[in-house]
């Protein structure tokens, strides 16, 4: 992995930082790793921004920013803020739309994401308990069959791509646990009277987003 601003000593390697990140979790300082890990993950937004724009070469960036999207996601689930891993998870994914990279990120890596994103939507559900109305059902139950939707759609290409084991196994047991419900989509995603293709998730993913803040507003 590059370094990032590595003219700027006070902000230090990548791999420094991720470093520190893990040193914090172990340490039990959550709410050091938290503050870490998102300002790590804001200069590799801002990186691949600068990428994007100037039209250089994405790779690193891209690298960096998904690593860094999936450190802070993982330290706000450890720190139990599940509203805010999910607008992360999913608001990384979509950054990837927006940028036009996501093609280009491992199928794996998207599964970190969809799984942070997945559980950390029934987190915060079961947080607030049972729905108070028939739009928050609806939110909820929509937010659900497309986050796993597009994990059963990721998960199988990671499979293809003989991914490691420990990911898959953990969330092949969770779709299994859930297949039964009806929530997984296949092999499009229903979005109002559309059709999407999960590799173009987009859509998808502004819906979730906009579902999601409905729901914590």
């Amino acid at each position: 992995m590059s370094e990032l601003n590595n003219d700027n000593p006070a902000n230090g390697s990548f791999a420094g930082s991720t470093a520190q990140v893990a040193a914090f979790i172990q340490s039990g300082d959550i709410v050091s790793a938290v503050r870490l890990s998102g300002e790590l993950l804001a200069e590799c937004d801002s990186r691949l921004r600068a990428c994007y724009v100037d039209k250089s070469d994405l790779t690193d960036a891209i690298d960096a920013f998904v690593e860094a999207a999936s450190l802070h996601v993982y330290c706000l689930r450890m720190a139990k803020v599940t509203d805010e891993a999910l607008m992360c998870a999913v608001g990384s994914l979509l950054t990837l739309e927006v940028y036009k990279v996501s093609d280009r990120v491992m199928a794996i890596d998207k599964v970190r994401l969809y799984d942070f994103a997945v559980r950390s939507a029934i987190d915060s559900f079961e947080l607030r308990g049972d729905a108070i109305d028939e739009d928050t059902e609806a939110h909820r139950g929509f937010i659900l069959s497309y986050l796993a939707s597009l994990l059963y759609h990721y998960y199988r290409k990671a499979v293809e791509e003989n991914s490691e084991a420990g990911v898959l196994n953990d969330v092949y047991s969770f779709l299994k646990a859930i297949s039964g419900s009806g929530a997984i989509q296949t092999p499009t995603i229903r979005l109002g009277e559309s059709d999407v293709n999960p590799d173009n998730a987009g859509p998808l993913l502004v819906d979730i987003m906009s579902r999601a803040a409905a729901l914590t507003s």
